[in-house]
């Protein structure tokens, strides 16, 4: 076999090394394995980024999914080097190791979602990531996240099932559901796409996280384990935001552009104006991610130079959440508390989790050198230059009010004076959270040096 079919078969492999490396439950020394599983899967994304791969008919390579392809794999090494860390203290357990293999399982669902070539397949992988990754809110068998994780099933459970007749009426007015096929396609508005649209909207909405549908989120996003939450935030949603913008694609018409962008802005001021009144930390954090999604909607949605903002806002965002989901991580795992109010001090108890959370929240915020600055601002750019001014003033001036609630709060735990004396995480989750936050950084880096916009 040549390099080109060595190449050829690089998204089967993406797919199956995680799922294969579940199997490690049954191994003794099953650490080693989850970190040569997550680290073949980005060296593959890496060399599917690099070299061009030939269209099939099962999988659809393209320049938007392998770069989100990358980001996931990327966090699902960090996120296993950190878990493995994190919960040392649960030794060589059932537990431990029940739970690592979900993880797996889980990438691989999110994975098979962005490459498969299928609507009703995507349906399947965006649903497939609910099951994966339901019981991995439940390791430590809280009360609360048990409750977490039953409203996670139902609401998104529900919510998909809307989305599944998106799949039904685009089946019934194309008569398939291959993805680069209808790509193809120049179509008219007729009510059953916009029926497919609307749905898909739903559906797809209710995972990411899009109000009205977003209940879910701030309960399972801070109850999850730290490397699960960086996992769910930082690259589970932009699977869904990748699986409604395709439906988009071969649904669009001028109403489902305003339906769409009217959820998106709702999504933005909402949670940006709930982060001000947010006591515990990583339900501060989950709020933050809707107001992240809700841009990434927008920019997709109104294209052009947005495009290229959300496909950098949602890199940067990934990495940047990642970092600030670890740093709560070692912050809880020290204070025991998630209350920001009684955390205080973290400059002289934590000094190495202090720069990967100020930075992190930096990043997620939206703040220079960071992508997620360059993102927002082309999204912002965009809706100027579609003649939408109101809208880009209510969401400047949101994403004005969310920077100050997070840093504000960020601050007081980094500077309160306090006597009380917490020690620093493990070299391993300092190390991974230091990490994301440097590679949140690259990707302004990375946007230039490919040529700006033209990245989209």
């Amino acid at each position: 076999m040549g390099v080109d079919g060595i190449m050829d078969i690089l998204p089967l492999v993406i797919l199956l090394t995680p799922i294969l490396f579940s199997l490690s439950y049954f191994v003794r020394r099953f650490r080693l394995l989850h970190l040569l599983s997550a680290s073949i899967t980005v060296v593959s994304a890496l060399l599917l980024n690099i070299y061009s791969v030939s269209e099939a008919s099962f999988f659809l390579i393209d320049s938007l999914n392998r770069i989100i392809v990358l980001t996931v794999a990327t966090v699902y090494l960090l996120s296993v080097t950190f878990g493995l860390g994190y919960h040392s203290r649960m030794g060589e357990s059932r537990n431990l190791k029940f739970h690592m293999s979900l993880i797996d399982l889980f990438a691989s669902s999110m994975l098979f979602s962005l490459m498969v070539n299928d609507f009703g397949l995507l349906w399947i992988g965006v649903e497939a990531t609910t099951v994966s990754s339901a019981l991995l809110l439940v390791i430590e068998m809280q009360p609360l996240d048990v409750e977490a994780a039953w409203r996670y099933v139902i609401i998104v459970s529900a919510g998909l099932t809307i989305g599944l007749i998106s799949v039904i009426m685009l089946y019934y007015v194309y008569g398939s559901l291959t993805i680069s096929t209808l790509l193809a396609i120049r179509h008219a508005s007729t009510i059953p796409l916009e029926i497919a649209a609307a749905t898909a909207l739903i559906g797809y909405g209710t995972k990411i996280g899009l109000v009205p549908m977003h209940t879910w989120l701030p309960d399972a996003h801070s109850r999850a384990p730290s490397e699960v939450s960086a996992m769910f935030s930082g690259v589970l949603l932009p699977v869904a935001v990748y699986a409604v913008f395709r439906v988009y694609q071969v649904t669009f018409s001028s109403k489902m552009e305003y339906l769409f962008l009217i959820f998106a802005l709702a999504t933005v001021v909402i949670s940006a104006f709930i982060l001000a009144s947010q006591r515990d930390l990583k339900r501060m954090f989950a709020y933050s991610t809707m107001e992240n999604m809700g841009m990434m909607v927008t920019g997709f949605i109104i294209g052009g130079a947005g495009f290229a903002g959300a496909l950098v806002l949602l890199v940067s965002h990934a990495f940047g959440k990642a970092g600030a989901f670890y740093s709560s991580g070692n912050i809880l795992e020290s204070y025991q508390t998630r209350e920001m109010s009684r955390i205080g001090n973290l400059k002289e108890n934590m000094p190495y989790t202090t720069v990967s959370l100020l930075f992190s929240s930096l990043s997620v915020t939206g703040s220079p050198p960071f992508g997620t600055f360059i993102g927002e601002f082309l999204i912002i750019l965009s809706l100027y230059m579609a003649g939408l001014y109101v809208l880009a003033v209510i969401i400047a001036i949101s994403l004005v009010i969310a920077f100050a609630s997070v840093n504000f709060k960020v601050a007081g735990m980094i500077f309160t004076p306090s006597d009380e004396k917490r020690s620093e995480a493990g070299i391993s989750q300092r190390a991974v959270a230091i990490a994301a936050v440097v590679l949140s950084a690259a990707v302004t880096i990375i946007f230039f040096i490919t040529g700006g916009y033209h990245i989209g």
